[in-house]
């Protein structure tokens, strides 16, 4: 019949980018940032049905069917980890290790392991040196110990001249830095309006925005494997009818053909 012709230009094969504008804990909103190459991005819409089966025959054939309320719920998988979608993913926030640079004299590390490392006060050290606790003959370097600089690590080499259970006491030097940090599970939820914007290899482009969506983190997040790491964020989309009443859930924008 006429105006019934497939029409292959609206076939979508989907491309675009995401942003999430995350509410702080006094539910206001803090700027949208990129969350980065987004493989995945899905909208799930889910009724909760009702059935009603007839009792007079063995058949029992169905007789009323109504859905009494419908979920939307998302997905989106990224490979992008920036301190932001890891703190999203893992219910945190971000933050930042200081440090000003100064002097550590005689830090103490009691009954200390050959085998074991340990951790001092501060990281970014140089200018090690590890003696008896009280003072005495320093060890040496390598020898009997080994020193990681960047974490602040003091390692006793086995077979080294400190013995198990030695105490010992550390000077060191320390340096100024500011490293940004993921604050993991210090949040119950995590909250934002997520905007879609769309760039097609095929097919219409759409904008959407999605006004409010509490987000949580779906499977693990692998900081070793074989493959390229990911991550993946599942979610509710939560009614915001009071700041829109005509469209309450998200809003969806035809860009082009």
């Amino acid at each position: 019949m006429p105006g019934e012709n497939v029409n292959g230009n609206l076939v979508l094969l989907g491309r675009g980018k995401v942003y999430f504008d995350r509410l702080d804990s006094s539910g206001n909103p803090t700027g949208e940032y990129f969350l980065g190459n987004t493989p995945s991005f899905e909208i799930t819409p889910t009724p909760e049905e009702i059935k009603k089966y007839s009792s007079a025959t063995r058949a029992a054939d169905l007789i009323a069917s109504d859905v009494i309320r419908t979920t939307l719920a998302l997905r989106i998988q990224g490979d992008e980890f920036s301190k932001e979608n890891l703190a999203m993913a893992l219910f945190g926030g971000t933050g930042t290790l200081a440090q000003t640079g100064s002097s550590v004299a005689a830090e103490d590390l009691p009954g200390v392991l050959q085998g074991r490392y340990y951790k001092l006060a501060y990281r970014d050290v140089s200018s090690v040196v590890v003696e008896p606790d009280g003072g005495g003959t320093p060890y040496t370097v390598d020898t009997d110990y080994t020193v990681d600089a960047d974490t602040g690590r003091i390692y006793i080499v086995v077979g080294g001249g400190i013995a198990d259970d030695t105490d010992i006491e550390v000077d060191y030097d320390y340096g100024t830095i500011a490293l940004d940090t993921v604050l993991g599970m210090t949040e119950t939820s995590v909250k934002g309006l997520i905007r879609f914007v769309g760039d097609p290899a095929r097919g219409p482009t759409y904008e959407i925005e999605i006004w409010q969506a509490s987000v949580r983190a779906d499977g693990a997040i692998g900081f070793i494997s074989d493959e390229y790491a990911s991550w993946s964020l599942t979610g509710d989309i939560e009614s915001m009818a009071t700041t829109h009443p005509n469209e309450p859930h998200f809003r969806i924008i035809k860009l082009s053909d």
